[in-house]
């Protein structure tokens, strides 16, 4: 019974690891028979190089959420980090294998790699500011707050964009290595998303600075 108890009641960092191994055997196996399935040489070259840069990008994601876990921060924003990205990572292989042509697979592994990548930039300040202060804490919220919004209007864009011209066929010859750019669509709220990364990339180093130059009192987040 006891054996059972600790299946059942594995620690946030535990189910990350987990779920980390079987993301990646998937991809990997996946991955193995699409590059072998490829019509020639060249063709299948590019395909693993593609799936190998979506595994590095998206695991990125993953490396620092489970930094966090095995510190103990932001618990759930990284296991859900870890779901989405894997998610990202398992269908992008999947189109690549598959060559599956449907604008809303397209759409939804395009929609979960935005969001893996912005789960990377607040991960990845996380565990840059460590321990910190009012000063460091305001400007690491705003970087929060400014990278979740460029996420919604990201979502949005890929979500109303395309129309017809986006399929998961996309994922390998659109945009770097299985990104669905043809699926942003044209509108004003791209600048609005160009202003938010400027802003956002301020934020984000001047929370790094201030987090050094004030002594540690309080956790960023839990």
């Amino acid at each position: 019974m006891s054996d059972v108890s600790c299946a059942v009641a594995r620690s946030p960092l535990e189910l990350g690891v987990l779920m980390t191994f079987v993301t990646l055997a998937v991809a990997a196996v996946v991955g193995f028979i699409a590059v072998l399935d490829a019509d020639n040489v060249v063709v299948g070259f590019g395909v693993g190089l593609g799936i190998a840069f979506v595994i590095f990008l998206a695991g990125a994601t993953i490396a620092c959420a489970l930094a966090c876990l095995k510190r103990g921060k932001a618990e759930i924003a990284s296991l859900t980090s870890i779901v989405v990205s894997g998610l990202a990572i398992d269908m992008i292989v999947l189109a690549a294998w598959l060559e599956i042509d449907d604008e809303t697979y397209a759409k939804t592994a395009g929609i979960a790699f935005v969001w893996s990548f912005y789960a990377l930039v607040i991960l990845g300040l996380t565990i840059a500011v460590g321990t910190v202060q009012k000063l460091a804490w305001s400007l690491y919220l705003g970087a929060v707050l400014v990278t979740v919004l460029a996420g919604l209007i990201s979502t949005w864009l890929v979500a109303t964009g395309g129309g017809d011209n986006v399929s998961s066929g996309d994922l390998s010859d659109s945009g770097p290595f299985g990104v669905p750019f043809a699926a942003i669509g044209d509108d004003d709220l791209l600048r609005a998303l160009g202003a938010a990364f400027v802003l956002l990339a301020a934020l984000w180093f001047a929370a790094l600075a201030a987090s050094k130059l004030t002594p540690a009192a309080t956790d960023v987040t839990r």
